[in-house]
């Protein structure tokens, strides 16, 4: 063994002993609990999928609703690289249906 080859054998088994960088991700519990606090969605099932598309590789949730009066189709959560569920966005709107108010009368 050379001289020269003795770092390079030392950086590649270093690299090896080192456990791999972990990805950072947020935990289901914590959708349904950022779900039952900010919104009006009793969440029934909850999906989630990496978006490919985004630089960012953001995790992107899509919760069911058991009261589908303000959540019809659901609620669609998008969050970025991290393990905080306070950086995800809600991207799905609470829903108004006013016109059920004049059935009432």
């Amino acid at each position: 063994m050379s001289v020269r080859s003795a770092p390079a054998l030392a950086v590649l088994a270093a690299a090896l002993l080192l456990p791999a960088a972990a990805r950072a991700e947020v935990k289901e519990y914590q959708i349904r609990r950022m779900l039952m606090l900010k919104t009006d969605c009793t969440v029934t099932g909850l999906d989630s999928a990496r978006v490919a598309d985004d630089p960012h590789t953001r995790e992107r949730f899509l919760a069911t609703c058991e009261n589908v009066s303000h959540y019809p189709d659901g609620v669609e959560i998008v969050c970025p690289e991290t393990e905080d569920e306070r950086d995800c966005t809600l991207l799905t709107a609470k829903r108004e249906f006013p016109h059920l108010r004049l059935l009432a009368r």
